[in-house]
């Protein structure tokens, strides 16, 4: 859930003093890694018809290259049903490829929803590819696009 969400952020963020500069490729590729952590809730009728605390940490670790960039990121998170107090854990895992014309080709696992005891609740995994204007032209089916599909039901909606 969150993945979706803070891998632009991140990389609008990190990727900003770097890109669109001349000089910032004379020295070859740019190797750029950051960590954040976030806590912040999701206001009811915004995804779910619930509250959702989430919580959790981001390592993204870049490569920028002339034509092209490379991004892993992995996700460490909790999120929390505020009405019910029940909570699911995850960590994810995923790299997204960046073209010189703009393509971006996501890869990895978007959703790996436990139970406290550690029970597997909801993995989804896969490849999404978006045109430079935005346009989705492909996307394996386990990868869902539909955020409320996926948290509201898993977290007791």
């Amino acid at each position: 859930m969150a993945g979706a969400v803070l891998t632009v952020g991140i990389m609008l963020g990190v990727l900003a003093p770097v890109t669109g500069s001349t000089a910032a490729w004379a020295d070859g590729p740019q190797h750029v890694t950051s960590t954040i952590t976030f806590d912040f809730t999701v206001p009811a009728g915004a995804v779910c018809d619930f509250a959702i605390r989430n919580v959790g940490t981001v390592s993204d670790n870049v490569v920028i290259f002339p034509d092209r960039m490379i991004d892993h990121v992995v996700i460490h998170a909790a999120h929390t049903n505020v009405a019910t107090g029940f909570t699911l854990t995850e960590t994810d895992h995923a790299t997204t490829f960046t073209a010189a014309d703009g393509q971006v080709k996501g890869v990895g696992i978007e959703f790996h929803l436990r139970t406290p005891e550690g029970k597997i609740v909801v993995v989804h995994a896969g490849q999404i590819v978006v045109s430079a204007t935005g346009e989705i032209l492909k996307f394996t089916p386990n990868f869902n696009l539909d955020l409320a599909a996926v948290i509201c039901p898993a977290l007791g909606g």
